[in-house]
């Protein structure tokens, strides 16, 4: 019997000692087996075989089957096998002796632990000691002594987990265990294994009894991941009710670090003083400020069209550009940047402009007046192609020009869905008049703009049409592109591998949008997306290779590498990496390198403990 009690508790020579004393080995209940002791008889007649004759499910009704195992420390190489009913059998791992007796060994380390833990405790009572220690190593005791499941007689333990009434105060303990994976920064991400190193020595782990070290460690690590997403959801919540209290004092340029000084001391700010909060509360701060700085810049559009459009219905055109300036100097407006003022005036004069044609005729003297040139003093303005004075007033001839000029852009956003881009026309500086007869000729305007009234009426050279138009395509080329950017943000990490083409015909379903442009002009756009999904996809493979089970640190052999990727083949991450090859393979030789180091580490650690 006790050579079969020694094989089904499966004692791994590979381990070390100290290793061994840590891990409660599984036991095949269905194929343990039990001989030769019946309950309230002593061990001596036990051993004789007297009961051999018993069937196996009678000894194991009698004695129970094995349950755990514990190393006796700094003996040579002693086991104390405990049974499901509270008996207790010794096996020596090294000479394969066995006994039901606690070997004498064993019971001088037992009384030397036993000493040092009276001289611990101060002279404490132990008033549930109602055996004698040769009583314990027999197998002998109550149930009560047994309610935990720890090995707590023949003096194996170090942990004091037991108060002067003789009860266990598992609540102060456990509470002490997680004082100390808080201290050492232990998280979801720590495994048992892994970290043992770090609390081993450490009395507040020693005290939890053997058995439920692991499983409260689990269990712990999981209730302190919930307590910081309580903790932290507060905390957002305290930091983003002091923003809405002080927002109104975070004035433009709304710089982070003006910011931070003004609150900075506020209990809402502070938090609790962690790297994982203050990551949290720069990336709130960054996203207020920048939603009050787009807050800001829609409503000064909005004023200053407000303001353009009242000043320049009161202006001839010949003075809008000044007065444009002028506002555009004015620091209320500074929020706004140049283009997006250019693109307000343009729109403003524009829409001006047509309701100036629908009332006036061209011959009105009112609005094109007959100046004598030598009257005033005339500068070109090289942006718009105007003549104006320096009073700002415009000729009646340019203003008509103007007029033209911005008619003309009109209709080509109005008429033209799908313009011609023939790179060999657009790349002279001015319009090739030896080969092509005329603008509309070269470009293919459509009937339907030719035709039109009102362009009939334009009197532009092929020359102004020339640089209008080609200020036009790209203006037409911007807005694709800002279009593909809008529709790539919709589109999912797991198309990261697709080309170009496979991803227009997927945001263009219906082929009508990215018709007319060439794809080279949408590369741009395309490539700043990929590389961005790619450091997505980067992240998440390096996350799921710390979480893995299937990377070791001898991954790299030949045999086992090529395992690793079969494995890690199965996995998204992985696959989404497929565009970059050699940086995946890069990422999984760092994990590896990481392992190796950590496992010297090990090692040295547990030849030392060895010692």
């Amino acid at each position: 019997m006790m050579d079969v009690m020694s094989d089904d508790v499966g004692v791994d020579s590979g381990k070390g000692e100290n290793q061994m004393n840590e891990e409660v080995p599984h036991v095949d209940v269905k194929k343990a087996k039990v001989d030769e002791v019946i309950p309230h008889v002593d061990a001596e007649i036990a051993c004789t075989g007297k009961y051999d004759h018993l069937s196996r499910e009678m000894q194991e009704y009698y004695v129970g089957v094995p349950y755990s195992w514990e190393y006796v420390e700094d003996s040579k190489g002693w086991f104390v096998i405990e049974t499901s009913k509270n008996y207790k059998f010794y096996f020596n791992k090294k000479t394969n002796e066995k006994t039901w007796k606690c070997p004498k060994e064993v019971e001088i380390l037992m009384k030397k632990k036993q000493g040092k833990r009276a001289i611990n405790k101060s002279g404490e009572k132990n008033d549930n000691c109602h055996f004698s220690d040769e009583q314990h190593c027999n197998g002998y005791g109550t149930t009560n002594d047994y309610a935990i499941g720890d090995n707590k007689s023949c003096g194996i333990t170090n942990s004091k987990w037991r108060n002067s009434y003789g009860k266990i105060d598992m609540e102060k303990i456990l509470r002490e265990y997680k004082d100390l994976l808080i201290e050492k920064n232990m998280d979801k991400f720590c495994k048992y294994d892994n970290v043992l190193a770090h609390i081993l020595y450490d009395q507040r782990y020693l005290n939890v009894p053997k058995e439920l070290r692991k499983e409260y460690f689990h269990k712990i690590i999981k209730e302190i991941d919930e307590d910081k997403k309580r903790e932290l959801k507060m905390l957002i919540e305290n930091f983003q009710n002091l923003l809405s209290k002080v927002g109104d004092e975070i004035v433009y340029p709304f710089n982070e670090s003006d910011a931070i000084s003004l609150l900075k001391g506020k209990e809402g700010f502070e938090g609790n003083h962690t790297k994982n909060w203050n990551f949290t509360r720069n990336k709130l701060l960054k996203e207020f400020l920048e939603k009050k700085k787009k807050d800001m810049e829609k409503e000064m559009e909005q004023n200053f069209e407000i303001v353009l459009n009242n000043h320049l219905k009161e202006a001839s055109p010949g003075g809008w550009i000044k007065i444009k300036n002028n506002l555009g100097k004015n620091k209320k407006y500074e929020i706004l940047s140049y283009d997006k003022k250019n693109q307000i005036f343009q729109s403003v004069s524009q829409k001006l402009l047509e309701k100036r044609k629908n009332k006036c005729s061209p011959n009105d003297q009112e609005l094109y007046p007959q100046r004598s040139r030598g009257s005033r003093t005339w500068e070109h303005d090289e942006k718009t192609s105007v003549r104006h004075s320096k009073d700002g007033r415009v000729s009646g001839k340019e203003r008509a020009n103007m007029d033209e000029r911005n008619l003309f852009l009109s209709l080509l956003h109005e008429k033209l869905k799908k313009p011609t881009m023939d790179e060999n026309i657009l790349k002279y500086d001015t319009f090739p008049m030896k080969k092509y007869s005329n603008f509309e000729d070269a470009f293919k305007i459509p009937t339907d703009l030719t035709k039109d009234e009102r362009y009939k009426n334009i009197r532009l050279s092929d020359m102004e049409k020339f640089d209008l138009y080609k200020k036009f395509i790209n203006s037409y080329i911007n807005s694709k592109r800002d279009m593909f950017e809008k529709l790539l943000h919709e589109v999912p990490i797991n198309y990261v591998n697709k080309s170009i083409h496979d991803i227009i015909k997927l945001v263009d379903k219906e082929d009508r949008i990215f018709t007319s442009i060439k794809l080279e002009h949408l590369e741009m756009v395309f490539s700043k997306w990929k590389n961005y999904k790619i450091r997505e996809a980067k992240k998440m493979f390096t996350d799921y290779l710390k979480k893995s089970n299937f990377v070791k640190y001898n991954s790299d052999e030949r045999d086992n590498y090529e395992r690793l990727l079969g494995v890690l083949s199965q996995d998204l991450s992985y696959e989404l990496l497929k565009c970059v090859p050699m940086e995946r393979e890069s990422i999984i030789k760092e994990r590896i390198k990481e392992l190796k180091a950590e496992h010297e580490k090990n090692k040295n650690l547990a030849e030392k403990l060895n010692r």
